[in-house]
């Protein structure tokens, strides 16, 4: 694929993984599979569903996703649907029925469950980081998105293995700095880390300002820059349909003005981006490489980007990849 003939830093960065535990599992084993000396990951690290499979105590346990009825017996069975749940990006909860029913009638319970769950899978995924890369010497960095509550960012930190990249200007191997900021601007789902265009500006600012070498920075924005190739998504109606028209399905940008601004501005070597799965491209922004892998969590297929830098050319080149 790339050769190794020049220094080099290889950066493998994904994004967007949302809960699926086999996403998380694959962007681990990419550090070996690509001979990457850096991992990244760039926000939306939870899932988006909380399924619920209650028991009867008949030893079968039921539950739904989305609108399919499922059910599995108590141990091989079971097994193979949790594996499904996880890989979808959701979060499979075993519940009695008592348990289940208290739940239901208690104010804001399964909102409680499900944020349980949250903090529960991002412990192991954490603990699996450091299983799997201890002693490996390769950094690992992971950060919140727009999708992601605000306290999980205390689970990244205090591990010899994982970094929160949001808790300040990071070294990468090879001298390179790399800024990072999970926040998105608003959008119609109301998620949990979204701001004003003009606080994204206020803040992607005081954090840019720190960087010693703008020239050979990496900004891991999780949300694209406006009006890119990597910003395209569906444009929705008031009931939040996708718009269609004679021509077809409508298509607009939907990423950040206030990131835009600043890359235009700094000027920094490479831009990691995510947030608009459907929309995975290259572009660049003057002498910025910008990139977004795009997302398939749903199917359990990882998406992203192999980077080469080095101090003489920047980047050297990238290749979006996935499986």
């Amino acid at each position: 694929m790339f050769g190794r003939k020049e220094p080099r830093t290889r950066i493998f960065f994904a994004t967007d993984v949302h809960g699926s535990e086999q996403c998380f599992r694959k962007w681990l084993n990419a550090a070996r599979v690509y001979e990457a000396q850096v991992l990244v990951l760039g926000g939306d690290v939870t899932g988006k569903m909380i399924v619920p499979l209650v028991s009867n105590g008949d030893g079968v346990w039921r539950g739904k996703i989305y609108d399919e009825q499922v059910e599995a017996r108590e141990g091989e069975e079971l097994a193979v649907l949790q594996k499904r749940i996880r890989t979808m990006g959701c979060y499979d909860v075993l519940l009695s029925a008592e348990e289940k029913a208290e739940i239901d009638v208690r104010p804001h319970g399964l909102d409680s469950l499900f944020h349980r769950a949250m903090r529960e899978s991002l412990e192991r995924w954490v603990a699996l980081a450091e299983e799997r890369l201890e002693g490996s010497g390769i950094p690992c960095y992971m950060m919140l998105g727009n999708d992601d509550y605000d306290d999980l960012g205390d689970l990244l930190r205090g591990s010899d293995v994982v970094t929160n990249a949001e808790d300040g200007i990071v070294e990468l191997p090879g001298g390179f700095e790399m800024a990072s900021f999970g926040y998105s601007t608003p959008t119609p789902w109301d998620t949990p880390r979204e701001l004003p265009e003009e606080e994204m500006a206020r803040r992607i600012g005081l954090l840019v300002d720190q960087l010693r070498e703008p020239e050979y920075a990496v900004f891991n924005f999780h949300c694209p820059p406006h009006d890119t190739h990597l910003d395209q998504a569906p444009m929705l109606d008031a009931e939040l349909r996708p718009r269609v028209d004679a021509t077809g399905l409508k298509v607009g940008p939907v990423g950040s003005r206030a990131v835009r601004e600043a890359i235009e501005r700094v000027g920094p070597m490479l831009g990691l981006h995510g947030h608009v799965h459907e929309s995975p491209a290259g572009q660049k922004l003057g002498r910025t490489v910008c990139l977004n892998p795009g997302s398939e969590y749903g199917d359990g297929i990882l998406r992203g980007a192999i980077v080469d830098v080095d101090r003489a050319k920047g980047v050297r080149r990238w290749q979006i990849v996935q499986g």
